[in-house]
């Protein structure tokens, strides 16, 4: 037991170190540092060695799904009265090598912890068709683009102010076989809508909502969700046609005549095996000012496309994904958004859970506009643990042609607990 106990830690001391742990990260004090390494050390700790005892059974916990595994039981008992609880733990390393709005090389860490929990009204006996969501955020650390880099596009998607918060809270109600439903509550609108399947691999977060969105209105988006209703069809197992009425600024979290509303809707033809063509638009009803003019609101259009390519010897696929984003240019800064990518998995014969991808976004604005470009590759090494690299390339940073172009590199590791 205690070989096993030393092993989990020295484990644990590697995944940390591995992610930049203990080096010094601008622009926090180093006392604000110590107390974050002492913290991820503890929840490393916390989430590992309680499971390391397992080790040499036959249910080893390097296999499992998440590090906890089955709490005895008790999880899988959960789940199958239709309970569903899912931890998981990002941690991410920073790096600015040059450039950037500020000019200010340097490093810093940040992390994420998603806390969910799912139920469904038919494995609890109670009526057919309908399901919950109760999710918990924490994030916590520095923000590169708002601290380092000064991009348009973000260079991270876990990037956010310090927060614990219920990110989403809501009730769906399906019916006609799943081919009609209804959710309310508080919910995130780039969970369903906007949406590349080939996109999610990357970390840069325009790959997954475009700015067309997220840098010129309040959105019910990450960071803060807001309250939403959403309504969807699907005349056939692959079209689908869905609605949905938002809070018009999510990070107040109250009900204001003043923040408008946010109306979005969005069409779709997805293909089983990776297919997928959607088209949306998309109003918000707050009065803005722009460039000294008033305007009665906001509006855009957006389109994506997922396009399986080809296989490859050992069972590896690559796909295609395309994004465009139009808003009117006379009351927004970022006036349109163009973005594409090549995905790859199992690239490498025998790993076939790796992802690749290189991927470009460009946001144009009044002045000029700012391009990224990214590469990166997701290291599978358990079911419950995965390394992500990403280089990022950002030219014309915040939409301006004087500054020097950002070479940006990140470090991510996920754990699912």
């Amino acid at each position: 037991m205690m070989a096993e106990f030393c092993e989990g830690g020295a484990l644990i001391n590697r995944i940390y170190i591995a992610s930049g742990g203990g080096k010094q990260q601008h622009p926090e004090s180093k006392r604000g540092e110590r107390m974050r390494s002492i913290a991820m050390i503890l929840l490393l700790y916390m989430t590992l060695l309680p499971v390391a005892g397992y080790a040499g059974s036959d249910d080893h916990w390097l296999k499992r799904d998440s590090v906890t595994g089955s709490w005895g039981g008790l999880r899988d008992a959960l789940k199958d009265q239709g309970v569903d609880i899912e931890l998981m733990y990002t941690g991410e390393m920073v790096r600015n090598f040059s450039g950037g709005v500020f000019n200010r090389p340097g490093s810093l860490y940040h992390d994420n912890l998603d806390l969910k929990l799912t139920a469904e009204s038919d494995k609890l006996g109670l009526w057919h068709g309908g399901r919950w969501l109760v999710y918990g955020l924490r994030n916590h650390g520095s923000q590169p683009s708002v601290s380092l880099i000064g991009d348009l596009h973000t260079v991270s998607n876990i990037e956010a102010p310090d927060q614990f918060i219920v990110y989403e809270a809501w009730y769906e109600q399906q019916w006609l076989d799943g081919r009609l439903s209804l959710l309310a509550g508080l919910h995130d609108l780039n969970s369903e809508f906007y949406i590349t399947e080939y996109g999610s691999l990357f970390l840069n977060s325009s790959f997954g909502i475009g700015p067309d969105i997220s840098g010129n209105v309040t959105a019910s988006i990450f960071p803060r969700p807001g309250l939403g209703l959403r309504l969807r069809a699907r005349p056939s197992e692959q079209v689908y046609i869905q609605g949905a009425v938002y809070d018009g600024d999510p990070a107040t979290r109250a009900i204001r005549r003043m923040e408008g509303r946010m109306m979005i809707a969005e069409a779709g033809y997805v293909i089983t095996g990776g297919a997928g063509y959607k088209l949306g638009c998309w109003r918000h009803t707050a009065d803005r000012i722009y460039a000294g003019r008033s305007f009665s609101g906001d509006y855009g259009l957006y389109a994506t496309v997922d396009q399986p390519l080809f296989e490859f010897d050992g069972g590896g696929k690559a796909g295609l994904f395309l994004q465009y984003g139009w808003v009117p240019a006379d009351r927004n800064r970022n006036i349109r958004y163009i973005g594409g990518g090549v995905h790859l998995q199992g690239l490498i014969r025998g790993r076939s859970q790796d992802e690749a991808g290189v991927a470009i976004a460009r946001a144009d604005t009044h002045l000029d506009a700012e391009t990224t470009l990214e590469l990166t590759y997701r290291l599978v090494l358990y079911p419950w643990l995965a390394i992500q690299p990403s280089f990022q390339w950002i030219d014309n940073p915040g939409g301006d042609a004087k500054v020097h172009a950002a070479k940006v590199g990140l470090l991510r590791f996920s754990i699912a607990l």
